[in-house]
């Protein structure tokens, strides 16, 4: 998914506004009438990708226990290291939008 350039609100309670303004960003949408949750990442290029639930608490559990164990978080050159090493994936590189 792609972000609109229009920002829309739905529901009477739910006027949120999800703006992410250091990609990558974690957003967690709530629709209060059918009292459903969904979680997604947006990336730097506005790529919208969601993410199940169970799977973002499980990750969140994992970091917290290593962090309560006296590991860092990872920046910079380390963090496509360790994508490159254990996820063989590599960067993308920056494109340009067709116009």
């Amino acid at each position: 998914m792609r972000k609109n350039s229009k920002k829309k609100t739905s529901g009477k309670s739910n006027k949120e506004t999800y703006t992410c303004i250091e990609p990558p960003c974690i957003h967690v949408v709530v629709d209060d009438r059918s009292k459903r949750i969904a979680a997604f990442v947006e990336d730097s290029e506005g790529e919208i990708i969601w993410i199940r639930l169970d799977e973002l608490l499980s990750a969140c559990n994992r970091a917290t226990s290593f962090k309560s164990r006296g590991y860092s978080e990872a920046s910079g050159d380390e963090v496509d290291a360790m994508a490159r090493k254990y996820l063989g994936a590599e960067p993308l590189e920056p494109y340009e939008e067709e116009m």
